[in-house]
């Protein structure tokens, strides 16, 4: 599952980079590389290095409610106490080590990709990303979340981000993604039971799906897995119902993703996050 590999990531980059600005990047120039091209994509420029927490009445903050980038997180949408930012700043970033903890080039990836976080008090709990804000996502953290829900929350987003990326660089979709929003492209949801959904935004449900489960894994729960076990792969089959309007590269991914429902080998996952067999893409054209 390239989706979630950190060499496929770099890879990924590398060729934004590239064709974007011409630069050839090598591994340590890469991060600050990706930052810049990002800067021209936003409104507000990342920080140079690390993640930057922000809250409502925060530049990003304000951007989010103005422009309404996540809505389905704004009901009941209230200024965060200091006492409330000192402890979700304290739990993001120990979330940040815990998934280094939990598998190194998960962590990789989250450092890689996620610059920014903004921080809401809402009555909807749960998190935010945007195909046209690389590098950002939003959190409106549960009122009994631990540390390990920031980090899937983290990672959760970072997928998003990831494919998003991958979508620049290599397309996913025959059609622009308005488009897929007619009946005709839709396919259940991975974890919206029994709801139909545009077909790259069902495909997304279903691609933060294995890492999370694998990280409940790895402390011993299975919930996610005893949850939407059923629904994910009623989710990949709508994908392969529908596979002629992903491209090529989109094939794969969905293929991939399909294998993983065979049977949930937790190995594969981490194999997936870490091997350099789902590295490399090669964009020659066939003849």
């Amino acid at each position: 599952m390239r989706f979630l590999n950190v060499h496929h990531a770099r890879e990924t980059v590398s060729r934004l980079v590239h064709a974007l600005d011409g630069e050839h990047t090598t591994p340590d120039t890469l991060p600050a590389a990706y930052r810049r091209i990002i800067t021209g994509m936003r409104p507000i420029a990342p920080p140079a290095v690390g993640v930057r927490v922000s809250f409502l009445d925060d530049p990003w903050g304000r951007n989010l409610v103005k422009n309404e980038t996540f809505a389905n997180i704004f009901e009941g949408l209230a200024d965060t106490f200091e006492d409330q930012r000192i402890t979700w700043g304290r739990d993001f970033k120990a979330s940040m080590v815990y998934t280094h903890d939990v598998i190194p080039d998960l962590g990789a990836l989250v450092d890689l990709v996620v610059t920014d976080t903004v921080m809401f008090s809402s009555a909807n709990k749960g998190g935010g990303s945007a195909s046209h804000l690389p590098g950002l996502i939003s959190m409106s953290p549960g009122d009994d979340w631990q540390v390990h829900d920031f980090a899937e929350s983290l990672v959760h987003e970072t997928v998003h981000l990831n494919v998003f990326l991958a979508d620049m660089a290599y397309r996913l979709y025959t059609r622009p993604t308005k488009e897929l929003e007619a009946d005709e492209y839709r396919v259940v949801s991975a974890v919206k039971f029994g709801q139909m959904r545009p077909l790259d935004k069902a495909f997304h449900s279903a691609v933060v799906a294995p890492p999370l489960m694998f990280m409940q894994a790895r402390r011993g729960e299975t919930e996610l897995v005893d949850k939407f076990r059923a629904s994910l792969r009623e989710c990949t089959d709508g994908l392969l119902d529908k596979l002629e309007h992903f491209t090529p590269y989109g094939q794969v991914l969905v293929h991939e993703l399909r294998t993983f429902t065979d049977d949930y080998d937790m190995e594969l996952v981490a194999e997936s996050i870490s091997s350099e067999r789902f590295a490399h893409w090669d964009l020659t054209p066939a003849a």
